[in-house]
């Protein structure tokens, strides 16, 4: 092929003046052949100039002209003017992108217009409040005043559907993030209108006030962590309105030669690719010295010199380069080989590596992702995402290319945006889901054939919707792989693997700092969640392609050999250096002595601080005007990427309310990346260790979010059912009713038709949301996905506390991650997703279930969060039949170890969670303990009670006990009579607390409220009280559980401590009785005032606690014992001895008792209760007081003086003397006293033995049995 025609097929026939075209002749017939191709290149270098300069200078060589436009004041290049603003803003780099850091912030452009017809974009980055529209330079706004809210101001809200100007009216349709909202301003007749990704919302405002002085500044005010970018023409508007034009002039004769010279470029590919495969001449077979690709080679640098210095302008890049670039990947499918559409691509690359310098083309890249993201941020209108789908496989086609692919890893897709953002799938907006889903459906609980008949429709929308998502979730899973290639590394380059990696550590620290102190580096959840599944899938991929081992979990060496940064993460067992100091010997024998951890522990422990980037951040937001550039040492471009994403690059003048740059970050958060290929394994078990603790700072967080979507329909169901059944009432109460009253039922049911289709409406409107959640997030792929997950995690805990010590480096999230995708499959996903649809879960909840049985009392865990979590998994499988069951099929030395466990004394440790599962074991066995929420709770008329601790006895929750941890209970309690005794008298001790606390708490209350003045009582108070009652409840039903299943303990006189835990016993059962029965006392005070934090205090709950431990203790004796002939049994004999014991309180209980005439207390009785004390109930308590009455007639009380009372308790004459101090007190005081301490009571002198007034020996206490000196 010769030059002349390499030219023209290049440039055009008819673009080759006649002078060029002889010169090309001249050169053909008379040059050597060494020249003729030189003179053709000189030729289509003239021939390029000279069809350039037609278009004038280019913007790079003179600036950037001025705008002269009619109607418009302000400097040629259009952005935010971050000298006026008001509040804290976080500004991007170009000023077009901004972050609100205040409660309401405002901000407004650098340029105004006064005539004419403009428009300007905003596409959002958030949805939430964002007044958006015009403002004058006379509006003065603040953080309560912003866009809108002041006369000269206009302003569109799409999340309340609002306009403002001053007073606010009903105007558009909500907006969503990645909507581009259009501002439209008509200054010739005075009318703003407000459009939507195109649409108009029709006329917002009219008349607005013109004249002199008065021109319009595009404005925007944004809530708290909203964020927007704008786009005053620095790019092609999205959506053009005809007649109107963007604020910033466009660079039209720079486009045309770009076009142009993108033209010629794509001719001189075709021309390259043919020459290369031999379709044009045989390269080596010509004698020429200079080639045809030579040739094209150097047009090539001609032509891409002469775009280059286009292409740094966003504009060009968005409406010249993307069009080409999507022109050579039009045919381009990756995944199929390299066919030509994909090597033109890669061609054209590398001549943009060859010709550009560093700078043109990075910068050229950077305004193609960022194009590309602002496109695929977009909404759809469509269930076919075709706009996501194109984007994704442009980028695909571009990752491709090695060199590109590395660069884009490197400094763009951490660093400039964010990657995760590419991997989201947003769902449709309103409109599009009701054209997917026709029919709304929802399950009403229980067969409704006004909507049974639309489930079929309504699943078939929903299987429609999974087989869209799964289009686009499966080009990001290539996307995916291809950024983690691993095959290119080099012995100077690291493989992309490896940068991905290094980048997606620090992309997850962002996140886990980003709930400290900077929620601004937080990455929104509905992304995080996306990107977590989609990363899980290209996991298991490349897992089963590399590696593909069966049984999957993360070597416990991986935890404390240094291999994975875990920044400042906590440990299991603590602190990591803590652990190094105090493992050292088990690490010197996993890891050898010279191992880095092991050498470097000293110098390691000194760097052990606080955490700088929690420290950038707290510095970040506690002083803006500070220079944060020298709070922190360490070059800029160690900076966190994504401060560097949202930040500028320059300090403002403008005062201390805006920040634009933060610098510097410590060295020790980067790490070096070494060259060549990435180990598969270790690779893929950094990865999966990077996918539990993603899944734990934020993806959880949206599964748990979502699930609220489902709460809320089945609040409106309930609510819809109510209402029908009042419609059913009033209609039969219609028919035996009145003329009169026939139009006031009129009336009632048509509100009541009206509430139906308010409520109808709604549910319409969710369950269309629900249809996605079900397709994307509930859907059974994403369920097996958790359920995989769940099954590595709990099998890395497993074989990690196989390692002893050395368990304690866990980090502490993976506990967390394993309690939260355990609580997502149950709680969350289920029902919508079925946790019986998963795989052997009988076996996994029973694995899960025994892990935490046998550690949630483990010693080698010392975090406290961590000590926490586990005992509140195990309260929440103590609480479902389903877990419930799991536990029960643990081995049996589990069940034994988690019961044991549990019945620790309840001294130095947090016991209330242990001894709510104690209670969870018990309740539905326990006298009138039948319920799920109190009786008296049903009964309460008002508003609708608030959600007290979710900790707490009073919540609602069906009674599921287990006869099986019962029987464990009894068999350690009657087994272990030191544990039995510690447990009990540690149980005494809080119960003891609790109550005298609860009492204090109502008495204080009941004195306030006889003050004539008022008096407001804190919440916090209230809220105290209402724990110390509940905490009261569930010690007293502990009680009734050991004394129904072990009464031995208290009954046998065998037993040491039986009789000094029975007196004890007696004694409390006693007070809480005389307290709550008093009808003067504090309790019926508070309980008749109703006061809304205390709703759960009353007398039912503690007073059938109390009877049932009762009824436990006399159960055999009520049943053997004739009261008339046999002596006086042993537990009737200890209650009816008791100082406090009164016949009367217990009559309190059936409501047989001489009520005060002056008091008007309704009268309790258990009889009143006939729904949850059943008539055996009833007789067995009628029974027991009957019997005591019996009892009490044979009881003499011996008359004691005054002296020789016990000084302690003033209840028992003096028994018992300390020995060598000779202090005395009675048998059940001293008892009582040597459970808890050796010293006496009085002198603190150590007791030695305690003598009984005969001089025999009670206590012999030798010094191997004295309790260990409490610090003070």
């Amino acid at each position: 092929m010769d030059g002349e025609e390499i030219v023209q097929r290049i440039f055009g026939k008819d673009t080759i003046s006649l002078e060029q075209r002889n010169a090309l002749c001249n050169s053909n017939t008379s040059s050597p052949p060494g020249s003729r191709k030189s003179m053709c290149l000189e030729v289509a270098k003239e021939l390029i100039g000279s069809q350039l300069n037609e278009f004038g200078p280019s913007i790079d060589t003179v600036g950037l002209p001025p705008d002269t436009r009619e109607g418009r004041i302000g400097p040629p290049v259009v952005r935010f003017d971050i000298a006026t603003h008001s509040g804290l803003f976080v500004v991007g780099a170009d000023r077009l992108s901004v972050n609100s850091q205040s409660n309401f912030s405002t901000i407004r452009a650098n340029a105004c217009l006064f005539k004419g017809k403009w428009q300007y974009e905003l596409q959002l980055g958030s949805k939430g409040v964002m007044q958006v529209g015009w403002a004058t330079n006379f509006c003065k706004f603040s953080q309560e005043i912003g866009v809108g809210d002041t006369a000269n101001s206009y302003a569109y809200d799409g999340n309340r559907q609002r306009k403002w100007n001053v007073s606010t009216h009903k105007y558009g349709e909500p907006w969503l993030s990645g909507d581009v909202i259009g501002c439209t301003i008509d200054l010739n007749d005075g009318i703003l209108v407000f459009y939507r990704n195109g649409r108009s919302l029709g006329e917002a405002f009219s008349n607005i006030q013109l004249g002199p002085g008065m021109a319009y500044f595009p404005s925007v005010s944004l809530a708290f962590t909203e964020n927007l970018v704008a786009n005053f023409g620095s790019t092609p508007m999205r959506y053009p309105v005809e007649g109107f034009l963007p604020i910033q002039d466009a660079p039209y004769k720079d486009l045309a030669k770009a076009e142009l010279l993108s033209k010629w470029l794509n001719h001189l590919l075709e021309l390259l690719l043919d020459t290369r495969e031999g379709k044009g001449q045989s390269i080596g077979v010509t004698s020429e010295p200079m080639t045809d690709e030579a040739l094209l080679l150097a047009l090539a640098h001609t032509i891409i010199g002469h775009l280059a210095p286009l292409l740094l302008s966003p504009y060009i890049t968005e409406a010249c380069l993307m069009p080409f670039l999507e022109s050579l990947c039009s045919n381009c499918q990756p995944k199929k080989g390299k066919d030509k559409s994909n090597r033109k691509l890669h061609l054209f690359l590398d001549l943009l590596w060859a010709f550009l310098e560093d700078f043109e083309i990075k910068k050229c890249l950077e305004h193609v992702v960022t194009h590309m993201l602002s496109d695929f941020r977009h909404v759809s209108f469509v269930l076919e995402y075709p706009h996501q789908k194109k984007t994704l496989s442009l980028l695909l086609c571009l990752v491709d290319h090695p060199q590109t692919r590395h660069h884009l890893l490197e400094h763009v897709l951490f660093d400039k945006v964010r990657f995760a953002n590419f991997v989201h799938v947003k769902p449709l907006d309103e409109g599009g889901l009701a054209e997917v889903v026709h029919t709304s459906w929802w399950d009403s609980g229980k067969p409704d054939p006004s909507i049974d008949h639309k489930k079929s429709s309504y699943l078939r929308a929903c299987k429609e919707i999974q087989r869209a998502i799964a289009e686009v979730e499966n080009l990001q899973v290539q996307l995916l792989k291809a950024l983690m290639n691993n095959t290119d590394g080099t012995a100077t380059r690291p493989s992309s693997r490896k940068i991905f990696l290094r980048k997606f550590r620090t992309f997850l620290h962002e996140n886990l700092i980003s709930s400290r102190t900077m929620p601004l580096l937080q990455t929104p959840l509905p992304i995080t969640l996306c990107c977590f599944h989609r990363l899980l899938v290209t996991f298991r991929e490349l897992w089963a392609a590399e590696v593909d081992e069966q049984r999957l979990f993360i070597p416990t060496r991986t935890f404390y050999d240094g291999s994975i940064n875990y920044y400042s993460i906590d440990r299991l067992g603590g602190v990591v250096s803590h652990l190094n100091k105090s493992l050292r010997e088990d690490l010197v024998r996993e890891l050898g002595p010279e191992h880095n951890v092991v050498a470097g522990t000293e110098t390691n422990s000194n760097l052990q601080s606080v955490d700088p980037v929690s420290q950038l951040g707290a510095t970040f937001l506690a002083g803006p005007s500070m220079n944060l550039s020298r709070s922190f040492e360490g070059p800029a471009n160690l900076m966190i990427p994504v401060l560097a994403r949202l930040l500028t690059q320059q300090q403002t003048s403008s005062g201390p309310l805006l920040v634009e740059r933060i610098t510097g970050v410590p060295p020790r958060l980067t790490e070096k990346n070494t060259a060549g290929p990435a180990d598969p394994f270790a690779s893929l078990i950094e990865l999966l260790d990077g996918l539990i603790l993603f899944y734990h700072v934020a993806a959880h967080k949206q599964i748990a979010k979502v699930s609220t979507l489902r709460e809320s329909m089945h609040e409106y169901t309930t609510a819809l059912e109510s209402t029908r059944s009042r419609q059913d009432a009033v209609q039969q109460a219609a028919s035996s009713s009145t003329a009169v009253e026939e139009s006031n039922i009129d009336e009632i049911l048509r509100e009541l038709n009206q509430t139906c289709d308010v409520f109808t409406t709604k549910l319409s409107e969710q369950a269309r949301h629900m249809a996605w959640v079900r397709a994307a997030v509930y859907s059974s792929e994403k369920q097996s996905q958790l359920a995989w997950l769940f099954r590595v995690v709990l099998t890395t805990m497993m074989e990690a506390s196989k390692t002893d010590g050395l368990f304690s480096f866990v980090p502490e999230f993976y506990l967390e991650t394993l309690v939260e995708l355990c609580t997502a499959l149950r709680t969350f996903l289920h029902p919508t997703a079925p946790i019986e649809d998963v795989k052997n879960a009988d076996q996994l909840l029973m694995e899960m279930g025994k892990f935490l049985a046998n550690h949630f009392a483990d010693t080698r865990i010392v975090h406290a969060n961590s000590k926490d979590t586990l005992i509140q998994s195990l309260a929440t499988f103590v609480c479902s039949p389903n877990t419930l069951q799991a536990l029960e099929r643990c081995p049996v030395d589990s069940r034994m170890a988690m019961v044991r466990s549990l019945l620790r004394p309840y001294e130095n440790r947090a016991w209330a969670q242990s001894n709510w599962v104690l209670v969870r074991i018990w309740q539905g066995c326990g006298f009138a303990f039948r319920y799920h929420k109190s009786p008296h709770l049903l009964r309460k008329m008002g508003p609708k009670l608030l959600h007290s601790d979710s900790n707490l006895i009073s919540q609602s929750i069906k009674p599921c006990p287990s006869k099986l941890y019962q029987s464990h209970v009894k068999e350690i309690m009657l087994g272990d009579e030191p544990l039995a005794t510690s447990f009990l008298n540690s149980l005494l001790n809080q119960l003891n607390w609790a109550f005298s606390e609860f009492i204090g708490m109502l008495q204080e209350i009941q004195n306030v409220s006889s003050r004539p003045e008022r008096v407001f009582i804190e919440s916090r108070q209230l809220k105290i009280c209402a724990t110390c009652f509940d905490l009261t409840l569930a010690l007293l039903r502990v009680l009734e559980m050991v004394a129904s299943v072990a009464s031995p303990i208290f009954t046998d006189s065998s037993r040491v401590s039986a009789d000094s835990l029975l007196a004890r016993l007696c004694q409390l059962l006693c007070q809480v009785l005389n307290r709550v029965s008093s009808q003067a006392g504090c309790f019926q005070h508070v309980v008749t005032l109703e006061i809304p934090d205390l709703e759960t205090v009353d007398h039912f709950p503690i007073l059938a606690a109390v009877v049932g431990i009762l009824l436990a203790l006399l159960n055999k004796e009520l049943k053997e014992t004739n009261v008339k002939e046999d002596p006086i049994p042993k537990v009737s004999l200890a209650l009816l001895l008791e100082p406090s014991f009164q016949l009367e309180s217990l009559n309190f209980v059936l409501g047989n008792f001489h009520k005060d005439s002056k008091l008007r207390n309704k009268i309790f009785s258990f009889r009143n209760y006939t729904d949850d004390v059943n008539d055996k109930e009833i007789d067995s308590v009628q029974q027991m007081i009957s019997f005591l009455t019996a009892l009490s007639s044979r009881v003499t009380h011996a008359e004691v003086s005054e002296e020789q009372l016990c000084t302690i308790c003033y209840a028992y004459p003096i028994s018992a003397t300390f020995k060598p101090c000779n202090h005395q007190s009675c048998r059940s005081c001293i008892a009582h006293h040597l459970m808890n301490s050796r010293d006496c009571f009085f002198c603190k002198t150590p007791i030695e033995r305690v003598l009984s007034s005969e001089g025999e020996v009670l206590h012999e206490l030798l010094q191997k049995d004295r309790l260990p000196v409490k610090a003070n």
